[in-house]
C-alpha cells in the first residue's frame, strides 16, 4: 500500500538517514525542514516547511500525510509539550501511523520527555512503533570529533562502561521498516552488534585513522563545565551528565537483535563504521 510519509528532522543525523533508507526502498518522502530550498533533494523527496517554533507551519506539512516519523531536536526544554502538540496536529490531519524516535531505557524514566510522548502515542489509538536507539556512532564526529582530530583524544566521563554504539544508517533502516511495515504497538531497541568501552573505541579509532587515539576518563564535574564552556544549555548539561551516569553504571551495554530482526541484516560493527568514515577526522 502506498503511503504518504512525513519525516521530521529530515536534515538531521537520523532524519536524513531515514529519508535515505526510505528512498532506497522506493518510497516517496515528504521531508520537513525549516528552509525547503536550502539544499537540493533527490528525486522522490518533497521538501516542506516545518518549524518547531511556528506551529502554523504544521498544517500544510501534514496535509494528506498518513504516516509520520516523529522526532524532536535534542535538548528542548518543552520536548514533552511539543511532542504531544505534534501528535494532536497529526491526529487532526488524519495521520494513522506514527514512528517515534525515542531513546533506549526511557521506559524506566517517567520524567523523560521521550517517555511522556511515548505514553501519549500509546494512548492515541494510532498505529505506532517506538524506536529506542542507544548512543550514536556519529557522536564521535559531531560532538567529540574536534579533540579526536586535533589531539587524538576522547574526553568523556564514561568510566569503564560499555555501550552498544549504533550507526545512524541502521537507525534509519529500522525507521524505514517501521514506517513502511504493518507492526504496531511495539518498541524496538536499536543498537549495534557489540558493546565496547571507550578504551576499545579509542583502539578502533586508532586503527581507522592510523594514528594514536586515547580515551581520557574525566570527572562528571569537568564534563559539565566543558559543556557549559562550549555553550550548552542546562537541559543539555543535565541530560548528557545523566546519560554518562548510565554508561558508568553499565546500563548501556545491552545488545539488541532488533535491527537485524526488522531489516533482515545485522547492524554495522563500530570498526566498520569507523573505517568507512575515517575521512571525517582528517
Amino acid at each position: 500500500m502506498s503511503r504518504t510519509i512525513l519525516v521530521l528532522t529530515a536534515t538531521g543525523t537520523v532524519g536524513g538517514a531515514t529519508v535515505t533508507a526510505l528512498r532506497a526502498r522506493g518510497a516517496a518522502v515528504r521531508a520537513a525542514t525549516r528552509d525547503p530550498g536550502a539544499q537540493p533533494w533527490p528525486a522522490g523527496v518533497e521538501a516542506v516547511r516545518w518549524s518547531y517554533d511556528d506551529r502554523s507551519t504544521w498544517t500544510a506539512a501534514l496535509q494528506g500525510v498518513d504516516t509520520l516519523f516523529l522526532a524532536i531536536p535534542a535538548f528542548r526544554p518543552d520536548e514533552a509539550e511539543e511532542g504531544r502538540a505534534i501528535l494532536a496536529a497529526a491526529q487532526a490531519a488524519g495521520v494513522r501511523r506514527v514512528v517515534k524516535l525515542s531513546a533506549a531505557g526511557v521506559e524506566g524514566n517517567p520524567e523523560s520527555g521521550h517517555r511522556q510522548v511515548e505514553v501519549a502515542i500509546e494512548g492515541s489509538g494510532l498505529e505506532y512503533v517506538l524506536l529506542r536507539p542507544t548512543f550514536f556512532a556519529e557522536n564521535f564526529v559531531e560532538f567529540y570529533g574536534a579533540p579526536i582530530k586535533a589531539e587524538g583524544a576522547i574526553y568523556l566521563p564514561a568510566g569503564a562502561g560499555n555501550t552498544a554504539f549504533v550507526a545512524a544508517a541502521d537507525i534509519g533502516a529500522a525507521a524505514a521498516a517501521a514506517l513502511l511495515g504493518e507492526q504496531t504497538g511495539e518498541a524496538w531497541v536499536i543498537t549495534g552488534p557489540e558493546a565496547l568501552d571507550h578504551d576499545e573505541v579509542a583502539s578502533v579509532l586508532s586503527a581507522a585513522l592510523d594514528k594514536p587515539v586515547q580515551y581520557h576518563d574525566i570527572s562528571p564535574d569537568l564534563f559539565e563545565a566543558s559543556l557549559r564552556e562550549h555553550g550548552a544549555g542546562e537541559v543539555a548539561v543535565a541530560t548528557m551528565s545523566a546519560l554518562y551516569g548510565y554508561v558508568r553504571a553499565g546500563w548501556t551495554a545491552t545488545v539488541s537483535p532488533d535491527v537485524e530482526r526488522v531489516t533482515g541484516r545485522p547492524p554495522q560493527r563500530f570498526a566498520d563504521w569507523a573505517q568507512a568514515n575515517a575521512g571525517a577526522w582528517r
